[in-house]
C-alpha cells in the first residue's frame, strides 16, 4: 500500500471530492430521468386504460363536458342526441397523416338538454386555392347516439382564423360563439355514430404510448457515475506505473554511468567525456513520454523455462562434469 500512499496527499484528496460530486450529480440525473420515465409509464398505462375502457353513459357521461376529471382523459361516453350542423366550426392548420387539414367541431344537443362540442374528425385541405376542403361530411341528421373520446380544451393561441373556423379547440371561446351554455372543461373525440353516417371525417388516430429515451438516459447517467471511479482508479494505477518507470530510469541512468565513471568518479570511458555527459543530460531533460523510450521494458514473468534456459543448463552441467 506505500505504493499508494500519494493519494492522501491535498492534490489526490482534491480530485477525489470533485470525482464524488460528480458522481452524485450524474446519480441525481439519472434518478430524474428514471423519475420521468416512471411518470411516463404510469400516464402511458393511464391511457390504454381508458382508452379501451367501457363508455360512461347518462348524467356521468354529460357532467365530463362540464367537469372534467383529469384521469377520465381519453375515455369513451355514449351520448344520444342531435347534432346543430347550423354551429358547425372547422378548426384550422391540423396535419395528419403528413397532410395539413381541419378539425370538423359540431356542438351536440343531449336528450336531457346539455349542449356539449363534438369533433366528428379531420377532413384534408382541398385543392382549390383557399385551401378549404373540398368536402365536409354532413353529420347524420335526427337522433344519434354518438361514441366519443374526452379531451381537455386547448388553451387559446395568438393566430386568427376566417370566418366559420377557429384556430384553436378554445371551448370558453365556442361558447361565446354559440351563446349559448355549453361545457367548457372537455370535448369529445367522435369514433363512432348509430346510425353510420355513409361518409364521415376521419376519426383522431390512437395516440402513442411511446415513453421516450429517459430509461436508456438513466442509465447512462448511473454508468457515467461508475465511470468516474474507474477513471479515477485509473489515473492512480497510471502515476504508480509512472513513479515505477521513473526509478527504472534512474537505474539505468545509474547503469549508464557506471560504463563511463569508476567508483572515484573518474572517466574511465572511451570517446569524448562531454559527449556522454551530453547525451546523458539530453536524456534526463526528455519529456515523461518520450523517456519511457530509454526506459527498460519490465520482463516478464516465465512459469517455464525457455528452451534457452534448458540449453544452457545442459551446457554447464557437461561443463561440470568435464571439470
Amino acid at each position: 500500500m506505500r505504493t499508494y500512499r500519494f493519494l492522501l496527499s491535498g492534490t489526490w484528496i482534491g480530485w477525489f471530492l470533485v470525482v464524488c460530486a460528480a458522481a452524485a450529480l450524474a446519480v441525481y440525473l439519472g434518478g430524474w430521468q428514471m423519475d420521468r420515465n416512471d411518470h411516463l409509464v404510469g400516464e402511458n398505462s393511464a391511457i390504454t386504460e381508458n382508452y379501451h375502457a367501457e363508455p360512461l353513459t347518462g348524467p356521468e357521461a354529460v357532467r365530463q363536458f362540464a367537469d372534467l376529471d383529469e384521469r377520465l382523459v381519453w375515455h369513451p361516453v355514449r351520448l344520444t342526441g342531435q347534432y346543430r350542423p347550423e354551429d358547425q366550426v372547422l378548426v384550422r392548420n391540423r396535419p395528419q397523416d403528413g397532410r395539413v387539414g381541419y378539425e370538423v367541431l359540431v356542438p351536440f344537443r343531449t336528450q336531457d338538454g346539455a349542449l356539449v362540442v363534438l369533433d366528428r374528425g379531420w377532413v384534408p385541405t382541398g385543392s382549390a386555392a383557399d385551401g378549404m376542403p373540398d368536402e365536409v361530411p354532413a353529420p347524420p341528421a335526427g337522433t344519434v347516439t354518438v361514441t366519443a373520446r374526452l379531451q381537455p380544451g386547448e388553451p387559446s393561441v395568438d393566430r386568427g382564423a376566417p370566418e366559420g373556423q377557429i384556430a384553436s379547440i378554445e371551448l370558453p371561446l365556442l361558447a361565446e360563439q354559440l351563446d349559448q351554455p355549453v361545457g367548457t372543461e372537455a370535448y369529445g373525440e367522435v369514433f363512432a355514430e348509430d346510425p353510420a353516417p355513409a361518409n364521415a371525417p376521419a376519426p383522431a388516430p390512437e395516440p402513442e404510448t411511446d415513453s421516450g429515451p429517459h430509461l436508456s438516459y438513466s442509465l447512462q447517467w448511473y454508468a457515467f457515475a461508475l465511470l468516474f471511479f474507474v477513471a479515477y482508479g485509473w489515473a492512480a494505477r497510471q502515476q504508480v506505473r509512472n513513479e515505477e518507470w521513473d526509478r527504472q530510469y534512474a537505474a539505468e541512468t545509474e547503469r549508464r554511468l557506471a560504463r563511463f565513471y569508476d567508483e572515484h568518479g573518474t572517466y574511465v570511458g572511451e570517446g569524448d567525456e562531454e559527449l556522454v555527459l551530453r547525451e546523458l543530460e539530453m536524456a534526463d531533460d526528455m519529456p515523461p513520454h518520450l523517456k519511457s523510450i530509454m526506459r527498460p521494458k519490465p520482463q516478464r514473468r516465465r512459469n517455464r523455462p525457455t528452451w534457452e534456459d534448458e540449453e544452457d543448463a545442459l551446457l554447464d552441467a557437461l561443463e561440470r562434469q568435464e571439470r
